[in-house]
Formats: C-alpha cells, sequence, structure tokens
C-alpha cells in the first residue's frame, strides 16, 4: 500500500483543486448580520475591579501530544474545555477529549473523557476515518454546546474533513456526528481553530482554513440548526499561500476584522463591512506572528485583545498584546511564557458572562494551561509586557 499513497493524495488533490475552482464560482449567499453584543458580560465590568490573574493546569492524562485546546461557557456560568491527544501529531491514536469544571466542590475540572475517536467518527458518519484533528468547542445562545472537529480518512490535513456534534445537556450526551459541507465537490481539506460569531438570525459564521495546494483562510456560515445542512455559504477572507486560521471579531452588525495567522512573519489583518460576505485584501500588521495559531476578543473599552506567539519560531514565548486601531499597530501587554525548553501554542480566548477573559493554550505540548484574568489586570501591567 505505502507506493501508492503519494499517487492517491496526489489524485485527491487534483480533485479537491477542481472543487475550489468550482466553490470560487459561487457567489455566498447573503450573510445575516452579526450579533457583536450576544456574548458580552451580563453584568458591567467594574471600572475601579482589583486586578487579578491566576492559572492552573487542566487533568489531561499522561499523553504524548496535546494539543489545539478550545473552551465554552455553559448555561450555568461553568466552563467546558476540549483539545485532542495521542502519540502525536495526526496519529491514529489521537482522540477528541471534553473536561468541564465541577458543580460542587472541591473545585477543579472532571476526569477528561472522549468524545470522539477515529472509531466512533467512522461508526457515526458511515465513512472510514482513520485519524481526527483540530476541534472547536462553542455555545450557542439557546446554550447548546457544539462540537466541530476534523477528520482524516488517508493521508494528512490536506484531505480532512470537518464534522458536528451538538449537546443539548451541557456535554454529559452527543448527537451523532454529521459531516458539514463546505465544496459541492470533494468537500476535503477544511480545518478550524477559533470559535464562530453569532449572526442576528440565529446562524454562526465559523472561521476556517483551506489547506491543500495553497493555504487561506474562509468565513463558514451554518444556519444554526444542527440536524440540517449549513448550505454551501462559504466567503473566502483571502491571502492565498500567505494567511490562514483566522480569529474573527463582530465589530458592529456588518462589520467584522479578522486577524490571521503569517506565513510570512506578521499578523495579517482584514475587514469586512458587509457582515463577512466580501473582505479586504489582507495586509499585515506590526506585530510578528511564527506562522502559529492565535486569537483575539474585542475588550470594553473597545481595545483588541490578541494572544499569540512572539516573532521566535519555536513558540517558545506566549504574549498578549492590545491594538487601539484595529490590528494595525500593537502594544506588548504581557508576556505570560518564555522558555526556550519548552513550546506554548494555540491559545484560545474566551469572555465570560461575568466579565473575566479566559484562556488556553497547548503548554510544553503535553498539557493545557487555563488562565483567567480582568481587564484592570491589563491595563496594570508595566510598559514592554514583561
Amino acid at each position: 500500500m505505502t507506493p501508492h499513497k503519494p499517487r492517491v493524495e496526489t489524485l485527491a488533490a487534483l480533485l479537491a483543486a477542481t472543487s475550489i475552482c468550482a466553490l470560487a464560482a459561487l457567489r455566498p449567499l447573503p450573510a445575516s448580520g452579526f450579533r457583536p453584543n450576544a456574548l458580552l458580560p451580563s453584568v458591567p465590568v467594574a471600572v475601579r475591579e482589583e486586578p487579578y490573574y491566576r492559572h492552573e493546569l487542566l487533568p489531561v492524562g499522561g499523553h504524548a501530544t496535546v494539543h489545539v485546546p478550545s473552551l465554552a461557557q455553559l448555561p450555568d456560568g461553568r466552563l467546558a474545555a476540549a483539545w485532542y491527544a495521542g502519540s502525536k501529531e495526526c496519529a491514529p491514536d489521537v482522540a477528541i477529549f471534553l473536561s468541564t469544571q465541577r458543580r460542587i466542590p472541591p473545585e477543579g475540572w472532571t476526569t477528561p473523557r472522549e468524545v470522539v475517536t477515529p472509531r466512533t467518527a467512522s461508526a457515526e458518519l458511515g465513512r472510514h476515518v482513520r485519524k481526527v484533528g483540530n476541534a472547536v468547542l462553542f455555545s450557542d445562545l439557546r446554550g447548546r454546546l457544539w462540537l466541530v472537529y476534523v477528520t482524516i480518512p488517508f493521508g494528512g490535513w490536506s484531505v480532512s474533513s470537518l464534522n458536528v456534534k451538538v449537546s443539548d445537556d451541557q456535554g454529559e450526551t452527543w448527537s451523532q456526528s454529521r459531516r458539514l459541507t463546505v465544496s459541492p465537490f470533494f468537500n476535503l481539506s477544511t480545518l478550524v481553530k477559533n470559535k464562530p460569531l453569532l449572526l442576528a438570525d440565529g446562524g454562526l459564521a465559523l472561521p476556517v482554513s483551506h489547506e491543500l495546494l495553497t493555504k487561506s483562510a474562509q468565513l463558514l456560515w451554518l444556519d444554526g440548526r444542527p440536524e440540517s445542512g449549513p448550505g454551501l455559504r462559504l466567503s473566502s477572507i483571502g491571502g492565498a499561500g500567505t494567511y490562514l486560521q483566522p480569529a474573527v471579531l463582530a465589530l458592529g452588525e456588518r462589520q467584522a476584522l479578522a486577524l490571521l495567522r503569517s506565513k510570512r512573519g506578521w499578523v495579517g489583518r482584514s475587514i469586512s463591512l458587509d457582515a463577512g460576505s466580501t473582505w479586504s485584501t489582507p495586509e499585515p500588521s506590526d506585530l510578528p506572528n511564527p506562522d502559529s495559531g492565535l486569537d483575539a476578543l474585542l475588550l470594553s473599552s473597545g481595545k483588541v485583545l490578541m494572544a499569540g506567539n512572539s516573532g521566535d519560531p519555536s513558540r517558545s514565548a506566549l504574549i498578549l498584546a492590545t491594538s487601539s486601531d484595529l490590528g494595525r499597530t500593537w502594544k506588548r501587554v504581557a508576556t505570560l511564557e518564555d522558555d526556550a525548553s519548552g513550546t506554548f501554542s494555540y491559545p484560545f480566548l474566551l469572555r465570560a458572562r461575568d466579565g473575566g477573559i479566559h484562556l488556553l493554550y497547548s503548554y510544553r505540548g503535553r498539557g493545557i494551561r487555563h488562565a483567567v484574568f480582568n481587564e484592570a489586570w491589563l491595563e496594570s501591567q508595566p510598559a514592554g509586557g514583561r
């Protein structure tokens, strides 16, 4: 079988390229407006609140690789976290795990449990699944918990597909997996990293990346009904070959900002003025990015907060930075990790309903660190971010 693998992957690449060309010729359906204030704190952020910053390690088990964490807030206020873990990235033994904050003391997190494995995904989808990978966990306005995750039938990321599971009981039980449609033909090579935007019609706009032949950033619309197909609603943020893994922020009902992982050394930015249907040509900001994942959210001041790696390609330093001009220029606020012996990557940011800012990231490649802080702590940091 091994000698034929390159031929199979080449054929898949050519077929997927054909579907990309066809998709490019289709005009995305009109997008519903964003709901920029839907998940802002339910209580005002106290202007004179005392600064705080706390962190902990999640109970992830003894896996050799633990990566790509995401975080959601449940209707009862607790947090739920998901990530993948196994012997190494893209290995057949990788599974997607879920842990939630405990309901009663002692405080902490539940023992992680498998939510998706290649075996369960294959059985639920009715198709061959050899590997699973990146997943993003999020809640909608109805309190349902969504898990969008990647499956791979053979080869690597370039032949991946997106799938979705939904829980109506805060992650206790889950629906059967359903494959998402992002292409009218071969439906390959789409990955996730960051949380979606909520839409006025109850739908979701999910940032995704296309990674076959050339890498690019996109936005996929879901209609908000887990039982129905999402339809072919996909817009290109652009940056083919340069930008991917967008973090998208709603600035208003029709305006949005995309911040982009970059292969050219600087965080990219793009603006939409029509609710994500079209985007400005991505341009570099003045913040270094060593081709690594990032995430962002809006602060109550209107500033943009971003978490990501600094310019070192080893991903050994993780920083927080803020921008007052929609991502053109940045001020480093804090250095959370800086150790050449480890990697700290794939941050995920969440603003909780009490105003607290939560951050998850891959810790030394074998753990997940959870930090929580407030805007007062950000404002209290010394110039230069040390």
